[in-house]
């Protein structure tokens, strides 16, 4: 993981753009989390050692149960590391003039550190898309938009991993321009990018809900708005569950895994 980026006063991360299709309508909780505040080095300290994901897959919403295991790589004292999860669309769904407000399409968001439930609070910075990923940028800058994470302080012990999990249900994006129009999840693991070396693990377990079945899916989409990646890298359980697996990754320098996709077309 190459790069750590200083953004304003206190906040910096990476967020992938990923653009599956021109006219897709983004939604809320495709992020996993960025390290964000001031760090020395062109890193966090902090690895990502394992990411697993529980997504319940319906027709119009997502459920997710994130949970991230974490790892302080210094071997002589504890790290303090704000820990933000990139929430895009919320600026385009509150003023939030007093930097308070976090309603808006990502529904019932709990975090919880080591099993013990945490209120985030908002960080805002601005970002501009460069070579497919969001840096920051400053305000007024041409193709610059601001960004808003669900942040919280976490100190992470030398030696004990810390275990980071977020749950929370969101409304599937959709095209417009396909006929029947297709209905997707997307995560990303870009923002993973800026942790400490590489994740040591992703696992994305899913169950599709709503009378969905594997056989439903939009696996092959000239548009790009179908289940990504392909079918032969998911395995699939049964009717209702597949999982996708992936180990010891650099979402940065390796484009095949920066991100995945749920899709179906309605008939």
């Amino acid at each position: 993981m190459k790069r750590y980026f200083f953004l304003g006063t206190c906040a910096f991360a990476l967020l992938a753009s990923v653009s599956w299709a021109n006219d897709t309508a983004l939604h809320d909780g495709r992020d996993g989390p960025a390290p964000l505040g001031d760090r020395h080095g062109p890193e966090s300290v902090i690895r990502m050692v394992r990411e697993h994901l529980a997504i319940t897959f319906g027709k119009e919403e997502t459920a997710v149960r994130a949970t991230f295991v974490f790892r302080n790589t210094k071997t002589d004292a504890p790290a303090r590391q704000i820990v933000g999860f990139p929430d895009r669309t919320k600026m385009f769904h509150n003023e939030m003039d007093d930097g308070s407000d976090l309603s808006g399409p990502l529904q019932d968001l709990v975090t919880f550190v080591n099993g013990k439930e945490r209120k985030s609070r908002p960080l805002r910075g601005w970002v501009k898309e460069r070579d497919g990923f969001d840096t920051p940028a400053r305000r007024g800058e041409k193709g610059a938009f601001e960004q808003i994470w669900h942040a919280i302080d976490v100190e992470f012990p030398v030696g004990r991993e810390v275990t980071i999990e977020r749950h929370y249900r969101v409304p599937n994006g959709g095209t417009v321009a396909e006929m029947p129009p297709v209905t997707f999840f997307q995560y990303t693991t870009a923002t993973g990018g800026v942790w400490k070396g590489t994740i040591g693990e992703m696992i994305a377990g899913v169950t599709l809900t709503d009378g969905l079945t594997v056989d439903d899916l939009l696996w092959k989409s000239s548009s790009g708005s179908g289940v990504s990646p392909a079918r032969p890298d998911w395995r699939i359980l049964s009717p209702t569950k597949m999982r996708l697996v992936w180990k010891d990754f650099e979402p940065r320098t390796e484009p095949e895994h920066r991100g995945f996709q749920i899709a179906w077309q309605r008939k």
